[in-house]
């Protein structure tokens, strides 16, 4: 006979093991979608401009650490950013200058995102607001918990 407590973690294990399974069929879906997109941008490219815009006056550094890359892996991205003429350094003192989307990068991620923006309404289509408004706070929710690895991931230095 279980007892309720481990009752309970088997349901929670189960939990976590649908959120798991629905976390990777979106990211797979939403990777399929990016390329659908009518954009150079691949999905780590829109991913990094999302932040740059999200976070302004980040540097390459600060990407490594927000995407828990190794540096040369951002460097080599940031430098296929700025070769295509979508990003760029923004004029400040010192070592690690913060990046920026050039007007052109800024046109790229605005048509990008306003297409997958578009796919995301159509998901949510017969959620109610408060649904809709639950689901955004629980995933804000669950992003925020994250903690970094103790190493970074991607290639050595």
């Amino acid at each position: 006979m279980q007892r309720e407590g481990e009752h309970a973690e088997i349901a929670r294990e189960t939990d976590a093991r649908s959120i798991l399974h629905s976390l990777i069929v979106v990211s797979r879906r939403g990777v399929a979608d990016a390329r659908r997109v009518r954009s150079s941008l691949s999905v780590v490219d829109q991913s990094l401009l999302t932040h740059l815009v999200d976070h302004p006056g980040t540097r390459a550094v600060d990407l490594a650490a927000a995407f828990r890359l190794n540096r040369s892996t951002v460097s080599r991205q940031v430098g296929g950013l700025v070769a295509l003429g979508l990003v760029r350094e923004a004029d400040a003192e010192g070592r690690g200058r913060p990046l920026e989307l050039t007007p052109a990068g800024r046109r790229e991620y605005d048509a990008a995102i306003a297409l997958l923006q578009a796919d995301v309404a159509a998901q949510l289509d017969g959620w109610t607001d408060e649904e809709v408004a639950r689901f955004a706070a629980d995933l804000d929710r669950f992003e925020a918990a994250g903690r970094p690895p103790a190493e970074p991931l991607g290639e050595p230095e």
